[in-house]
């Protein structure tokens, strides 16, 4: 990953470890980060992976993926819906989020990347339809689209298909 060699690759955050002085400006993902991501691994409500800067000393990104569920009723029709059993397995993309200080640096583009290889890889081993996104904003939503997401007819939520 490295993004020009400024940040880790992303990794697990580590048991122990907090978030407490990320700042995306996003309050959203502020408030989660401070007050959630150290202990969603051991409530099995999510994993955090973390980018660092290269020193590893300052949390720069971070996102979540979670196991997830959509029911098919709620799903207004398209490829999501389509042959799909009643609870349409997915992969949640519940937060994602770069500090303040390094935004503008291709550091989302690298953490959703990886967040994306992920979910092929859990996709293949476990089965899920799509990665699933619910944006935090309209520049958020802007960054899915551009990525290849597309919205999940009915909702405001936005998904990418994992196929192999």
């Amino acid at each position: 990953m490295g993004v020009g060699g400024k940040f880790t690759k992303p990794e697990q955050l580590a048991a122990g470890s907090k978030l407490e002085n990320f700042k995306s400006g996003l309050p959203i993902v502020d408030s989660w980060a401070h007050n959630h991501a150290h202990m969603a691994k051991k409530r099995g409500t999510a994993v955090v992976y973390v980018s660092y800067t290269a020193d590893h000393a300052t949390p720069a990104g971070f996102y979540t993926l979670s196991s997830h569920s959509i029911e098919r009723a709620s799903v207004g029709g398209g490829w999501l819906k389509r042959n799909a059993p009643e609870q349409v397995p997915a992969v949640l993309l519940g937060m994602l989020g770069v500090d303040a200080r390094f935004q503008g640096q291709g550091l989302g583009s690298a953490l959703l990347a990886d967040a994306i290889a992920r979910s092929l890889g859990i996709a293949d081993s476990l089965g899920a339809k799509a990665l699933v996104v619910d944006p935090a904003s309209e520049e958020a939503r802007g960054f899915y689209e551009r990525s290849g997401f597309a919205p999940i007819p009915g909702s405001s939520r936005m998904y990418l298909p994992l196929k192999l």
